[in-house]
């Protein structure tokens, strides 16, 4: 069976993709034994870094106890004192070598020099300098204080032109008497009995280490190895090295990765080739019959206006789309314009810059196809509560969405009632809605209140915010719907008064008393000035104020006023103050103030805060005057306990009297002001003067005692240990030897 051009295309190109898959599974193989070789390196790195951490702790073990023995022995330091030695001397000498060679920790031999008989005596017996076989190596660095230390790997014999001479690594350590250098103590560790230690350590087989010489970075005994792995020592500079048995095949490996790379580069290009050529192959029946639709297409795309198609099948599918696209955005732009000049036109007439008989209104709704008789119209304005957190809460996307929904609910719940409603925003945080009212229809006639009560609730009940509702009265016009909307927007700003998620409408805002400026401005420059006298009458003072305000039609615009006449008269009282609390109300209140109203809704708020801003105030104040009161008693205090600590009766008490304070009060402002407590103070200023008394005078302990104000000279003794950590005596004989 003949099969179509879809199967056609995918086998032809099956075999392709099989090289180059293949070939990439075959790279990944590479690049898995890559990975695993730097494992292995790695592995063989951390393996050798702890055995040249154990050398070294053995090695600094041996220079321990060379040093120990050096430093303690009494018979080694004999030694090198001046006196002639006999045999028994010697050889218990000797004695000792062979013990000190035993308690180290490998194979070794030791030897010790004596500069002044030119004598060497080792664990196997006494020679002359000059006929001892390392005398090489022991005249070439005695005396050097650097070449105290390891000696990287050498050749090691007792006799002169020895045949059988061993590699070893040497320690040399001088003996001192006093300054002088006296001889010297070398301790040759068989490089054998090292390496069998080193390579015991390791847990496999396959890596040998080895010592390679630092100067020369050559290994004493064998040639180095392919790839090796080298870590230096710290502590003695040797340098060892781990060969591993595997090194040599991971080298092949890479190789073989590396040419396998050239060849998967070739498949690849050779892919690209067969993928451009069969593709081509079945192109061409296609491009027979995109040819005859060429002419059509470029005088199509002419037509419409568009840029012509690369290719065919993308001009057919961009037509469509552009007429899909105009069609839809014709649609749209109609729609919006249609619900922008609904708007506009609500906006208008609501704010009073249209004025329009009810034929005239019926018109206008007429161009947007809609249909609203009325026998009244009332106006209801609802405000969002706490505008300022909403816009924090919400994004600018979220936020349009919940104003559509309050837009949508309203409209819901009026057509719930058979009546037509209209809406307009009249401020980013205020919408009013318009309500038809026919007497023809029951429900429909229902009061403002009770819309306004139904809207609030399920407001509450369905998002995360609250509204307050100003009701205006009923207007049987359009001609005075703008006289309604200004009753209801005077309405809602009341909440300020009756509080947030309220509904407020003429019966309750006709209790509320006309706002008397005047009386509350003369109630502030007693407050403010009540203040600066530090006088309490200021608190009552704004409480009675805020009282006031509580029955008068006090709006949020109004707070505003009021914060800034505060600010004005507390300018001006602040004046009278030190200039640290003029700084501190300009920087830390006077915005803080002026701030209020974007963070309060109520008058309650307002006074919460005012009030508690005041306090703080009025808390730094207070805090300011009484710092520069403490700050001055604790001065006295201090300069009366430095001119008077020789006073074996000086306490707190005392002082207490002299500034007519509680010793507790006084005990508090020292701590605060100077930092330390009174008694430490005092404890401080007597021993400091004790240490000078000791260190300059030829005074007794008892005489210094008593000249700081100690009677008992055991209670002195006492307090100058707990204070110095050393007695007096022994400070004055510390102090007087620098």
């Amino acid at each position: 069976m003949r099969m179509n051009w879809y199967y056609r295309t995918i086998l032809s190109y099956a075999p392709i993709l099989f090289v180059i898959i293949s070939s990439m599974i075959f790279m990944i193989f590479l690049a898995l034994n890559n990975a695993s070789e730097r494992k292995y390196l790695e592995t063989n790195k951390a393996i050798l870094d702890r055995i040249v951490f154990n050398a070294d702790a053995n090695l600094m073990l041996i220079e321990r106890n060379v040093v120990s023995k050096l430093l303690m022995d009494g018979e080694i330091q004999d030694y090198f004192t001046n006196g002639p030695k006999d045999a028994l001397d010697d050889f218990l000498l000797q004695k000792k070598m062979i013990e000190l060679s035993l308690t180290l920790p490998f194979a070794n031999t030791i030897y010790i020099y004596n500069e002044t008989e030119q004598r060497v005596i080792s664990d196997l017996g006494s020679y002359s300098l000059d006929a001892f076989g390392d005398a090489d190596f022991l005249t070439a660095n005695y005396g050097n204080k650097e070449s105290a230390g390891w000696f990287n790997p050498r050749s090691f014999a007792y006799l002169p032109r020895e045949e059988e001479e061993q590699s070893v690594v040497s320690l040399m350590k001088f003996a001192f008497i006093g300054d002088d250098m006296h001889g010297a103590l070398v301790v040759n560790v068989y490089q054998r009995s090292f390496l069998e230690y080193l390579n015991s350590l390791s847990e496999s087989g396959y890596n040998q280490v080895r010592l390679i010489d630092a100067a020369t970075n050559v290994s004493p005994d064998s040639e180095p190895a392919v790839s090796p792995i080298q870590v230096q020592s710290d502590y003695t500079g040797f340098t060892y090295v781990s060969e591993g048995v595997h090194d040599q095949g991971y080298n092949w490996l890479s190789l073989f990765s590396n040419a396998w790379m050239v060849i998967w580069v070739v498949l690849i290009m050779l892919a690209l080739l067969g993928f451009t050529i069969v593709t081509h192959i079945h192109y061409k029946p296609i491009q027979s019959i995109m040819e005859k639709v060429s002419q059509f297409s470029n005088r199509k795309s002419e037509e419409l206006g568009i840029k012509g198609a690369n290719n065919e099948f993308t001009f057919i599918e961009t037509a469509l789309d552009h007429l899909l696209k105009r069609s839809l955005d014709y649609d749209n732009l109609h729609k919006e314009d249609s619900l922008l000049r609904q708007q506009r036109l609500f906006h208008d007439l609501l704010a009073g810059h249209l004025v329009l008989t009810d034929a005239e209104f019926q018109r206008r709704l007429a161009e947007f196809n809609l249909s609203a008789p009325y026998d009244r119209l009332g106006v209801i304005v609802a405000e969002l509560d706490r505008y300022a957190w909403f816009t924090d809460k919400y994004r600018i996307k979220d936020q349009y969405l919940l104003k559509f929904i309050i837009e949508s609910a309203f409209r819901d719940l009026g057509q719930s009632h058979h009546s037509f409603v209209w809406h307009a925003w009249m401020e980013p945080h205020r919408i009013a809605f318009v309500v038809h009212h026919t007497a023809s229809e029951p429900r429909s006639n229902q009061a403002a209140a009770e819309y306004a009560e139904e809207f609030k609730k399920w407001i509450h009940q369905h998002l995360e915010l609250t509204i307050s509702i100003g009701i205006g009265a009923d207007s049987k016009s359009i001609e005075t719907i703008a006289d309604s909307y200004r009753n209801a927007h005077e309405n809602v700003e009341l909440k300020t008064i009756f509080g947030i998620h309220s509904i407020i409408d003429n019966r309750k805002s006709a209790a509320i008393l006309n706002l008397d400026r005047y009386a509350y401005l003369q109630a502030l420059d007693y407050a403010a000035q009540s203040f600066r006298m530090n006088e309490s009458e200021w608190r009552e003072k704004l409480t009675q104020i805020f009282g006031e305000l509580g029955k008068m039609r006090f709006r949020k615009r109004d707070m505003a006023e009021f914060a800034q006449a505060f600010l004005k008269r507390m300018d001006q009282a602040v004046l009278a103050l030190s200039s640290s609390i003029q700084a501190r109300w300009k920087e830390d209140f006077q915005d803080r103030f002026a701030g209020m109203t974007e963070t309060t809704e109520t008058l309650g708020e307002f006074q919460e805060q005012f009030m508690s801003l005041m306090n703080q105030f009025e808390a730094s104040v207070e805090e300011d005057r009484q710092a520069r009161r403490h700050h001055s008693l604790a001065l006295q205090a201090k300069h009366f306990i430095d001119a008077h600590f020789t006073d074996p009766g000086l306490s707190l008490v005392q002082v207490s009297d002299y500034l007519n304070l509680q010793p507790s009060a006084l005990s508090l402002i020292f701590k605060e002001e100077i930092g330390e407590k009174f008694v430490d103070y005092v404890l401080k200023v007597r021993m400091q003067h004790a240490k000078q008394l000791l260190v300059e005078t030829e005074d007794s302990i008892q005489s210094v005692a008593e000249n700081i104000g100690y009677q008992n000279v055991n209670s002195f003794y006492r307090a100058f240990k707990k204070f110095q950590d050393i007695p007096p005596g022994e400070y004055r004989n510390m102090y007087r030897m620098i």
